[in-house]
């Protein structure tokens, strides 16, 4: 038994990996709807926790919970805090709340009770002159609340709080590249207009402290309007909706209460599998932290990550590393643990901006990919063995064979060379191999065959390709056309150095046919 198979055998039987296997094979209700980011669904269930008059039966703690955290973040005037004593009180708790409104996709034009005129430069209208109420022209939550404290003079004074929360699980707010017509420009514009529409102003009512909160995941653009509060999804489950789990547990809620919250808490970390634009982790629980990094110091995943995600893993990690031996075998090993590998390697970098852009687009895509594929010379003249359609490895051997094959019919009684070859198949198309190991695509098989990378600490080292997974070895891959007759292709492909050899073969060599399955 080798040592990646002991790395392996030794996580799985660790009860940090075990507590978390099963935790993340759960399903949700988002999973089985298949609306794991549906900023839709997010921001309804976000306004029912919120709201204390709910079914949570947490009364106040949430809303509490997030005017905190909310009002700790809006450190300066531009974040609408007018009013120091508002923050103060906001922070410390020490307020009676009167909840008056909380909706989901408040229209801004359904808000404004006179004066609607002065939205005229704000929202656009439709054809028969009514105002739009679209996405673009409604508040994600919508939030009128009061609160009551008593001042510096001991004097009770009571504030009317409106609130927007604007929800972005994927994209950058509309019209971002327009500043003056940026989706937060335009609500914080809309939101003096409604506050004058209630009497909320100076000359009628001076108590008053509109808020406005921009939520994204980790690492996203910020608003374009500096009235508008960044708050990340993170920050969100850390303060809010964990002390609300929590509470739910401690005062036995009602058993579908808890399942509610704590889904949710599993669908913010969980990848979006289902979903086709994007999959992405949102927020993981504090909880989850130290189980998560004994995963990712685990030998198994480190060789894993290593193998498939060479360039992000030579970005992140600062020691020096052996890679495993089977490909296959360490393939097999992520794609069975991919949803868990990725919060292990989302959880590691969540706190430092570069490191997520490095892994962001492991985190993003789907390492499974069972695309097979038919290669031929022109259409329908195919060179599957039996017709059967081709892994990446078995194709880019049938691509390379199609060229030699064809340049063979051009050039009777010629062969290629090593040269010729590389010549025409640059190395650098497979980033796995180059500047890592194996700075060409074709080899001549010999038993001083070596790793010819200078900056490897492989460099010099005897390949044996007989036992290797870096090559085909058997009679039924040999290159046609070429001296000496040994050459041979490298065989190992991820996705990406595949996807860039198809769309290099489409690019210089049109006669070669490639039809997906």
């Amino acid at each position: 038994m080798n040592t990646f198979i002991n790395d392996v055998l030794y996580l799985y039987k660790t009860p940090e990996y075990q507590k978390l296997n099963a935790y993340y094979e759960q399903q949700t209700v988002y999973n089985m709807l298949g609306v794991e980011r549906n900023e839709n669904r997010h921001s309804k269930f976000i306004a029912w926790l919120l709201n204390p008059n709910e079914s949570h039966s947490l009364k106040e703690l949430p809303l509490r919970r997030f005017l905190s955290l909310v009002a700790a973040l809006a450190t300066d005037k531009d974040k609408c805090y007018e009013q120091e004593d508002v923050r103060t009180h906001l922070i410390t708790g020490n307020y009676r709340l009167n909840v008056q409104e909380i909706k989901t996709e408040q229209s801004i034009a359904g808000l404004v009770q006179n004066n609607i005129e002065d939205l005229d430069s704000i929202i656009e209208k439709n054809e028969n002159g009514s105002f739009k109420s679209d996405s673009q022209n409604r508040f994600d939550i919508w939030m009128l609340l009061q609160i009551s404290f008593n001042n510096r003079f001991d004097k009770e004074v009571t504030y009317h709080i409106p609130i927007v929360l604007e929800n972005k699980i994927y994209s950058n707010e509309g019209n971002a590249t327009n500043p003056s017509k940026a989706q937060t420009v335009r609500y914080s514009e809309a939101m003096g207009v409604i506050c004058n529409s209630l009497g909320f102003n100076v000359s009628k009512n001076p108590y008053y402290q509109p808020l406005m909160v921009y939520l994204t995941p980790s690492g996203a653009n910020k608003p374009m309007s500096d009235a508008f509060i960044h708050i990340e999804y993170q920050q969100l489950l850390d303060y809010v909706i964990t002390p609300a789990s929590m509470n739910s547990h401690l005062q036995n809620a009602a058993t579908e209460v808890q399942v509610m919250i704590d889904g949710y808490i599993r669908n913010l970390s969980c990848p979006a599998s289902n979903d086709e634009k994007d999959y992405s982790i949102l927020a993981i629980a504090q909880s989850e932290d130290e189980s998560l990094e004994v995963i990712y110091n685990s030998k198994a995943f480190q060789t894993a990550f290593r193998a498939l995600y060479y360039n992000e893993a030579k970005n992140l990690l600062d020691e020096d590393f052996e890679t495993a031996d089977e490909t296959t075998l360490v393939t097999d090993f992520w794609n069975s643990n991919e949803n868990l590998f990725k919060v292990v390697l989302y959880n590691h970098c969540k706190n430092n901006p570069d490191k997520l852009k490095i892994i962001s687009k492991v985190i993003k895509t789907n390492n499974r990919d069972n695309t097979r594929y038919l290669i031929g010379i022109g259409e329908d003249n195919w060179l599957n063995a039996n017709g059967k359609p081709a892994s990446k490895s078995e194709a880019s051997y049938l691509i390379f064979k199609a060229y030699c094959m064809k340049w063979g019919e051009e050039n009777p009684g010629k062969s290629l060379t090593l040269d010729d070859l590389r010549t025409a198949f640059p190395g650098k198309i497979n980033e796995y191999y180059h500047n890592r190991y194996l700075n060409h695509l074709f080899y001549v098989m010999d038993k001083t065959l070596r790793v010819d990378v200078e900056t490897s600490k492989h460099y010099g080292n005897t390949i044996d390709v007989e036992n290797s997974w870096d090559f085909y070895y058997d009679d039924n891959h040999e290159l046609p056309n070429v001296q000496p007759n040994d050459i041979r292709n490298v065989k190992m492909w991820r996705k990406g150095d595949f996807d860039r050899l198809i769309e290099f073969v489409k690019k210089n060599y049109k006669f070669i046919g490639i039809e997906e399955c």
